[in-house]
């Protein structure tokens, strides 16, 4: 059992059962964890089959995804919620990740100029940027749908402010990535492959890591309604007779 679990009595979990979140530092804690793994199985698939390292949609970067939510998964199965985040970290989380790799690529191959490959910042930073708005956007937009975030207007705020973060991620990820790595002029060299997708991922998983522990964190309590000088009065009359 993870580190402040408690046991769930009713095993009959209710899907509109109500929110009730886990602790920010458990759940960064275990998906932090998870991005490393993510970054350590795609380091070794890629490395492992070169002929699948290129494929940007179907491949490592697709099918190593499921690990970026498993530890927190399994940490949590005890935990209320548990049917809603499997479903939302190993099933709809790769299919989103397919989602913004096709988006993010696709822009990419039309504005492609094999006379600068890789070397043009700007529409690398567009590509890029698709991709890490797409990403964000779905994911978070399916956080709420299986209702594993806060409806709280201010956690709507966050969620937004979010998103503008991850597309930035994903712009610099992408665009920084080829600069430094050259990988499109020299595709069949699997080091720098390996370090541009890593370049890409890692630390947009990161990031989104912290700002999926703060969206799940358990809500807060409803402040106390204060009294005004009548209620006041009646309360403690009241409370003479």
């Amino acid at each position: 059992m993870g580190e402040g679990d408690q046991p769930f009595p009713d095993r009959r979990e209710a899907w509109s059962s109500p929110y009730r979140g886990i602790e920010f530092g458990i759940t960064a804690k275990w998906l932090i964890l998870g991005a490393f793994l993510y970054a350590l199985l795609l380091l070794g698939t890629m490395a492992a089959n070169t002929a699948e390292a290129i494929w940007p949609i179907v491949g490592p970067s697709l099918y190593c995804t499921p690990f970026f939510g498993l530890p927190y998964v399994l940490a949590t199965i005890n935990r209320p919620g548990r049917t809603r985040r499997i479903l939302f970290f190993l099933i709809l989380l790769p299919l989103i990740h397919v989602a913004a790799n096709y988006l993010a690529w696709r822009n990419a191959v039309e504005n492609y100029d094999e006379l600068k490959a890789g070397r043009d910042l700007i529409p690398n930073l567009i590509s890029g940027g698709i991709g890490g708005l797409a990403g964000a956007a779905l994911s978070f937009g399916f956080l709420e749908f299986v209702q594993l975030s806060s409806s709280q207007r201010f956690e709507r705020l966050s969620l937004l402010l979010g998103v503008v973060l991850l597309t930035a991620m994903g712009a610099l990820g992408l665009a920084y990535g080829l600069q430094l790595t050259d990988a499109l002029r020299e595709p069949r060299v699997i080091s720098h492959l390996v370090l541009f997708y890593e370049m890409i991922h890692f630390p947009w998983q990161l990031l989104f890591a912290v700002l999926l522990a703060w969206l799940m964190r358990k809500p807060r309590e409803p402040r106390p309604k204060r009294l005004n000088w009548w209620q006041r009065r009646a309360v403690l009359a009241r409370a003479g007779s």
